[in-house]
């Protein structure tokens, strides 16, 4: 016997199977336990037992989903996001029903549309779910996600690419511009707290650090960016791994020389954090930023869609 209905807590052990076994589908099992999900999602001051949806087949967990509708000031948002679908090969049989009692319920609560996928996610506490990493939206490579969004009427809208680079060994780039800004500038760093109180809690279990370039003589602040670290109690997201916040940049589709600069000169310092990775989500259609990173040295490891749906 199968049944869509609310989560309760005692699925949680069966939330974090459900995830493992789904992503297992599109590539190397992620390192997931209930006490991560727990600890990311759940015990989070802004989490809505009836925005999560569960299906069970035979009193089993098979399939599970979550959104959040909230704007920026706690008020309803018109477009919802469905952070996750996740389903096991069991599930399935239950998805489209899933994705339809959830459909059901946003419609219920008054909102207009749904885009599906993590994308950069600053509110959801989904950034740095193993193998969420910064948030591409749905994977390419997760094309049963894919087929279950087409065939219930949702459309892509936009490509997204998640860039990635080895910080052990790194060599930046060297050219003129680059070694006038070595030897003119510096670099500072500080810790941030993000605000307001909603971005905050979902981003408890990272470390969150500004980083500056200044310059030697004038003091004028050249550049700045985010990098966002795991917080070593929370262990989330793996304090192997960090993520360039690039998100300030949106408005344009490349770097200035002293953004470049910085960042390479972020790097370079990691290794010896035991920080090994540091990955960033960008617009594919931002080629010039795109192929500013991989002078960098990164290099696109995946790549995701947003879609979305208008609900009538």
């Amino acid at each position: 016997m199968s049944r869509i209905r609310d989560f309760c807590n005692s699925d949680l052990p069966g939330l974090a199977r459900v995830w493992s076994d789904h992503w297992s589908q599109v590539g190397a099992p992620p390192p997931m336990s209930a006490s991560i999900i727990e600890r990311a999602l759940l015990s989070r001051n802004f989490f809505v037992a009836s925005d999560f949806l569960v299906a069970e087949h035979e009193n089993r967990v098979e399939a599970w989903c979550q959104w959040n509708g909230l704007g920026g000031e706690g008020e309803p948002a018109a477009e919802v996001v469905l952070s996750a679908i996740c389903f096991t090969h069991a599930g399935l049989e239950l998805c489209d029903e899933l994705l339809v009692a959830a459909e059901d319920r946003i419609r219920e609560q008054g909102h207009q549309s749904i885009a599906v996928g993590p994308l950069r996610d600053q509110q959801f506490g989904y950034v740095g779910l193993p193998p969420i990493g910064h948030g591409v939206g749905v994977p390419e490579t997760d094309v049963r996600v894919a087929s279950l969004l087409t065939r219930n009427g949702y459309s892509p809208d936009g490509r997204f690419s998640r860039m990635v680079v080895p910080t052990a060994p790194y060599r930046p780039p060297v050219n003129r511009e680059m070694m006038q800004l070595r030897r003119t500038t510096r670099t500072e760093s500080s810790p941030i707290m993000p605000s307001p109180g909603r971005q905050a809690a979902a981003m408890s279990h990272l470390d969150l650090e500004n980083h500056v370039l200044v310059n030697h003589r004038s003091g004028e602040r050249l550049a700045s960016l985010r990098l966002w670290l795991s917080d070593p109690d929370s262990q989330v997201m793996s304090c192997s791994e960090a993520i360039l916040d690039l998100t300030p940049l949106e408005t344009t589709d490349s770097l200035t020389p002293s953004e470049s600069f910085l960042i390479a000169a972020m790097i370079q310092t990691l290794a010896n954090r035991c920080v090994f990775q540091v990955e960033t989500a960008v617009n594919s259609e931002y080629q010039p930023l795109i192929e500013q990173l991989e002078t960098l040295n990164f290099q696109c490891t995946e790549r995701g869609r947003r879609w979305r749906k208008q609900l009538t």
